[in-house]
């Protein structure tokens, strides 16, 4: 171990010089990890988006229950303290016709103002839920009470929607990893051939008694060398390229329903772990390939 740490300012240096001398083989490793990282990071962010909308939507997504005219104020209370009884519903609100109509007014300007005198709106009750992948199964318990005269909450194509969200995040992800499984194929390629380049200088370092971590160790310097140049690109483009869409969509994707991810800090999280990535593919990748070329075992 004492030796090992002696030797780290050499190998850093060997390293530095290697690079250098194999300038075309390095710009191979790095353009091969930088594209690795920015398909990655495209599908990084995706997925990212795709579950804030998600979880926005889910949010937002209520259980309106409209309530029969001739309903008590006691029959209202006891049909509220049995929905709130389910172990899936956070909370219960009521709203009165009038409620509802000065909100719609509201909302969509004064041409709902002409049934100020005839309102036919119902008192409903708002329902918000602890998971709203429950939406469906609640609203069916709900719909069966006494005293209810119908139970919105978007229907099937609401869950489908948030089912459909879900699979596209879960195999954004997978994509992701996929992409890092690649760039350590692609750069224990690139070394792979730098080490066929300099076996004569590799079989002159092990004839006079190198140990195969002294061989090797500045390999995986060079290849976390290579990682960090590669995701440099990719964080630059994570940064400053997802800020710039953000504000040119204005934070939105096709309707204010579809709220994208805010930029800061969460393309500065990113950007550090592509550039985590990056040293890690980058040293493992180079790490394989020497394990295969150099053979540890003498």
């Amino acid at each position: 171990m004492l030796l090992f740490i002696k030797c780290l300012p050499r190998m850093f240096k060997m390293a530095g010089q290697d690079v250098r001398r194999h300038f075309s083989l390095t710009f191979s490793s790095v353009l091969s990890i930088a594209i690795a990282l920015f398909i990655a990071m495209i599908m990084g962010l995706f997925a990212l988006n795709i579950s804030h909308i998600t979880k926005g939507l889910e949010e937002e997504f209520i259980i309106q229950v409209s309530l029969k005219p001739s309903i008590n104020e006691e029959e209202v209370n006891d049909l509220m303290k049995s929905i709130e009884s389910m172990k899936d519903v956070s909370s219960v609100t009521f709203s009165s016709k009038e409620e509802e109509l000065n909100q719609l007014i509201e909302e969509n300007g004064d041409v709902f103002s002409q049934y100020k005198d005839s309102n036919p709106l119902y008192d409903v009750l708002i329902v918000n839920l602890k998971e709203n992948h429950s939406l469906d199964s609640v609203s069916k318990k709900i719909k069966k009470m006494d005293n209810v005269v119908k139970v919105n909450y978007g229907g099937t194509l609401i869950t489908t929607l948030i089912s459909l969200m879900s699979i596209i995040r879960k195999w954004g992800y997978i994509f992701v990893l996929i992409m890092a499984i690649l760039s350590i194929y692609l750069i224990r390629t690139t070394i792979k051939l730098a080490i066929q380049t300099r076996k004569d200088e590799i079989m002159i370092m092990r004839n006079v008694g190198a140990m195969n971590w002294y061989i090797t160790f500045p390999f995986m310097l060079e290849g976390m060398i290579s990682g960090f140049f590669g995701s440099l690109l990719p964080m630059g483009i994570c940064i400053f390229g997802y800020g710039f869409l953000y504000d040119r969509f204005d934070g939105v994707f096709m309707s204010s329903m579809f709220k994208l991810m805010p930029p800061f800090p969460n393309t500065i999280y990113v950007a550090l772990l592509l550039m985590v990535t990056g040293l890690i593919v980058g040293m493992i990748g180079s790490g394989m390939a020497a394990r295969k070329y150099l053979r540890w075992t003498r």
